[in-house]
């Protein structure tokens, strides 16, 4: 049965100069392999990570991001995986199934953090009554509230600051090294149960993201509350329209210096919980 691989020899003029460029152990077509299926996975990641562009960022520019950094990826894949020779048409389908699989499972699992700031933003939107109005997520191309954007692009900026993304770059290498290409499956069930742990640590970090504008708002309702009885006369209904955007929006800014204080130990966090399920998608 004819391959629908190009010819080795056109592989060879390709890409023999590019394994002599970095000093890769292997030949031309092991180095093409290692190229292509690292871009897959690089792929697959920049398609969900907000800190990488998400949605907002053209196709044509993800592809191209995704092929220099599996160009600086294959020179240390080189020394640590070995890629068969001569793969065939259904070897190559199960090897790029599997780095798209590790793909989505490392940028969906990045991507959880900025989901629970978009959520934590939508609540509190929510409890000030300005959940009418709603704008465009870039990254994310879904509507989502005023705070919700604001919050999901805050934590973008302090992940850039406090170096996440290094640590990211970090969790990436790892699951080449835990799962090289024609290598293992992560193990499913592994998988789900740190999945449904990481949707506890969201709720927590959304709480910890609203909860001094929170606390406030649900004390203003009950002094409304108390006014509404002291004095029926008083339109407390309108008065909360106009005291409760305001208030909340006024402790949401005042409570960003403490959010300052918390962030890297959410990176901290997020990061010993991407490497545990790694490792234990392996070892168990």
């Amino acid at each position: 049965m004819e391959s629908w691989l190009p010819e080795p020899s056109a592989l060879e003029r390709v890409f023999r100069p590019f394994g002599d460029l970095w000093g890769v152990r292997h030949g031309a077509m092991d180095t093409a392999s290692l190229f292509f299926l690292s871009m897959i996975r690089w792929a697959a990641i920049v398609q969900f990570c907000p800190f990488l562009g998400g949605r907002l960022v053209p196709g044509p520019v993800k592809i191209g991001l995704a092929m220099v950094l599996a160009w600086f990826t294959t020179p240390w894949l080189s020394q640590q995986a070995a890629v068969p020779l001569n793969l065939t048409p259904t070897a190559w389908g199960v090897a790029a199934l599997h780095e798209l699989w590790v793909g989505l499972l490392l940028g969906f699992g990045s991507s959880l953090v900025f989901f629970a700031a978009n959520m934590g933003g939508q609540f509190l939107d929510n409890a000030r009554g300005t959940t009418m109005a709603n704008i465009l997520v870039p990254q994310l191309q879904i509507q989502t509230s005023l705070l919700g954007d604001f919050y999901l692009q805050l934590f973008v900026v302090l992940y850039l600051l406090v170096g996440g993304h290094r640590w990211f770059l970090s969790a990436v290498l790892d699951s080449y090294r835990l799962f090289p290409p024609t290598g293992v499956f992560p193990r499913v069930s592994v998988v789900h149960e740190a999945f449904l742990q990481m949707t506890g640590t969201m709720f927590g970090i959304m709480l910890k993201t609203i909860a001094p504008a929170l606390v406030v708002l649900i004390l203003l309702d009950v002094i409304l509350g108390v006014a509404n009885r002291m004095a029926p006369q008083m339109d407390v209904f309108f008065m909360s329209m106009t005291l409760k955007p305001a208030v909340g929006l006024l402790i949401a800014a005042l409570s960003i210096y403490g959010l300052l204080g918390i962030t890297p130990d959410i990176w901290r966090a997020f990061h010993a919980w991407m490497g545990g399920w790694l490792r234990g998608a392996v070892m168990k």
